[in-house]
């Protein structure tokens, strides 16, 4: 049975093979350890995904999100509330907002981190590249311009690690996640108080008043599970969109020839095909509103269902080679952004991040190429990125 691989430490190691024999032998597996259903074919994914009336958000307490985030989040949410709240949310990053600053706002940052690293000739891209990129750029917009790189990186690297916790149960990775948001709390605490007196144009002061009455806001609590939310998935998936991508381009020739010739004309094509490739978040969440029958499983009412968009991503039926990372393939839509009403209010930003990223990257940074002496990691699968990517560069 497919099941016999479908265990929390082959997903956490990679889990693609696993993804595999399960769109193969069981598209719709009970994964005992999270008590869900793994939904792992694309079309399969696509129903679950668009079927509001019988598959929505879910607010279980027994779900990992509910131990990390806090509930009720914005991926827990629906109705009225969902979309007031989604209106402070994607105010500060609907598209025409984001092109009036997102060049000024990416494109130093990109370039203050290459400069930090051009004259050495070698670094771990991800760790001192992509990540300090995104979390200053999406720590500046929320509002944490004044908290350094280091701390960001840390928070949601624990706050990871607490989602990914719920098979092995570490004490130590669960005190790590629990100080992280003891921290979040504490310096977004005093952000709150200031943000309420004098509102500004942080997308932390958008959350607090956004889609509401004017001279309404929301309380500090209501608010930061769903800041917790942001957090993690806006700082991390720039920066591990960009090294995915990264990674299956140094990784094959051709791709690096062509991204090496084009920059500015590949990188957009290099980033959205580096989140097709390894999705930097690996599953949402549903909840069967009713017993419904998917790919000849039941499920019943109440059951917790994990669309796998990792999973989908790489669906044999949908793209020629899934396996492998092609820029130039055809293009279709892909689901690492996940589906309506939850689908990412960060997608477009982080598409322009990600582009300018690998754009400087490539340009500035002659002759990249991986490091032949260091390996590189991969890891997670309710989040995962390419965690150290050692590279070169003739300096």
């Amino acid at each position: 049975m497919a099941n016999d691989d479908l265990t929390g430490d082959n997903l956490f190691n990679d889990p693609y093979p696993v993804y595999a024999r399960l769109r193969k032998e069981a598209p719709v597996a009970l994964f005992e350890a999270s008590h869900e259903y793994f939904v792992t074919r694309w079309a399969d994914c696509q129903t679950v995904g668009a079927n509001d009336a019988v598959f929505g958000p879910s607010d279980s307490e027994l779900r990992p999100e509910a131990r990390v985030f806090g509930m009720p989040n914005v991926l827990s949410m629906s109705g009225p509330e969902h979309q007031s709240l989604r209106a402070g949310i994607d105010y500060e990053v609907q598209q025409a907002r984001v092109d009036t600053y997102v060049e000024d706002l990416a494109r130093p940052i990109a370039n203050r981190y290459i400069d930090a690293i051009l004259a050495r000739g070698e670094a771990d891209l991800t760790q001192e590249l992509f990540e300090p990129i995104s979390v200053r750029l999406i720590g500046d917009l929320i509002g944490l311009g004044h908290v350094p790189n280091d701390t960001l990186q840390g928070w949601f690297h624990a706050i990871n690690g607490g989602l990914q916790n719920i098979v092995a149960q570490d004490p130590a990775i669960w005190a790590r996640c629990d100080q992280a948001i003891a921290d979040i709390d504490d310096v977004m605490g005093k952000m709150y108080e200031a943000a309420c007196a004098t509102p500004d144009k942080s997308l932390f002061s958008h959350v607090i008043h956004g889609g509401l009455p004017d001279g309404q806001r929301r309380a500090f609590a209501d608010i930061m599970p769903t800041m917790r939310v942001i957090i993690l998935g806006g700082l991390q998936e720039p920066g591990h969109g960009a090294a995915n991508a990264t990674f299956g381009i140094l990784g094959d020739a051709n791709q690096t020839a062509m991204m090496r010739s084009d920059p500015a004309g590949r990188a957009l094509k290099a980033y959205d095909e580096g989140l097709r490739w390894i999705a930097p978040i690996g599953v949402t969440p549903r909840v069967a509103y009713r017993d419904f029958e998917l790919a000849g499983t039941k499920i019943a009412e109440g059951s917790s269902v994990a669309i796998v968009l990792a999973s989908a991503n790489r669906d044999e039926s949908r793209w020629d080679n899934a396996e492998a990372f092609d820029m130039d393939r055809k293009r279709k839509s892909h689901a690492a952004f996940g589906y309506r009403p939850h689908f990412c209010s960060g997608h477009y930003l982080s598409r322009a991040a990600g582009r300018i990223a690998l754009e400087e990257t490539f340009n500035r940074l002659p002759n990249l190429r991986l490091d032949p002496e260091k390996p590189t990691s991969s890891k997670g699968w309710r989040f995962r990125g390419v965690t150290s990517l050692p590279a070169r560069w003739d300096a």
